[in-house]
């Protein structure tokens, strides 16, 4: 129906122009018919421009805002987390074992020491009366420097326990956090981008579909009004 109408109004325009070499075309008659004067591209009215795609732009701004605002709040709390937590943990189980091994390897060797000295320095007759006063001298003295030692040497241990593990959730903990988060984020990401761009699709046609057809519509039922507004049997066929 299409390629009939579009033939009866080409000859329509055919009947309504003369052309004569070295002499304008005559005027048409004003019968109060619009004249078509000139060929519409079908095509042009028809075709309909494509609505830019911004997904691409709207998803990377988004990714941006959703991944810098979860990166630190997660951050921050993680970090909070596994400080406290790695802190608790490393200083009293370093505390306990190093403060156990120590006093048992000191008690161990000051005792041996002594119990040699004294072997050497005392009379057999002696050790028997002797030896519960000196092992008790030696138990007191073996106490006091077991614990001055262990102050001595072991005092900081705390403190630099808890800067190690400060030092270690400052400059290696937020990278590995990242990492995690980044990936975790790209996996979901990946998936919501998908969802989203479908979704937007289909609204996009859901909405301009009718707007599109009820355009196309009226402009083609204007250009046939036009084309079949005179009878081409009418006017003398002429020729172009």
């Amino acid at each position: 129906m299409s390629d009939d109408l579009i033939g009866r109004a080409d000859s329509l325009m055919r009947r309504s122009r003369s052309f004569v070499a070295g002499h304008g075309a005559p005027a048409p008659a004003d019968d109060g018919i619009p004249l078509l004067t000139e060929a519409i591209d079908l095509d042009a009215l028809i075709a309909v421009p494509e609505p830019e795609d911004r997904t691409a732009e709207i998803t990377a701004q988004v990714t941006a805002d959703v991944t810098e605002r979860v990166t630190a709040e997660v951050t921050a709390r993680v970090t909070a987390e596994v400080t406290a937590a790695v802190t608790a943990d490393v200083t009293q189980q370093v505390s306990a074992q190093v403060a156990e091994q120590v006093t048992r390897d000191v008690t161990e060797r000051v005792t041996q020491e002594v119990a040699a000295q004294t072997r050497l320095d005392l009379l057999d007759e002696a050790r028997h009366a002797v030896r519960a006063e000196i092992s008790a001298e030696l138990r007191d003295a073996l106490q006091q420097n077991t614990s001055h030692a262990l102050t001595q040497q072991f005092g900081d241990l705390a403190p630099l326990i808890q800067s190690l593990i400060d030092d270690w959730s400052r400059t290696t903990l937020p990278a590995l956090v990242g990492l995690e988060l980044r990936a975790a984020l790209e996996a979901a990401m990946g998936a919501a981008v998908d969802n989203a761009t479908a979704r937007i699709r289909e609204q996009a046609v859901l909405d301009l579909r009718d707007t599109i057809a009820g355009e196309i519509e009226a402009r083609s039922v204007a250009v046939v009004t036009a084309a079949l507004s005179r009878d081409p049997s009418e006017a003398p066929d002429q020729p172009l």
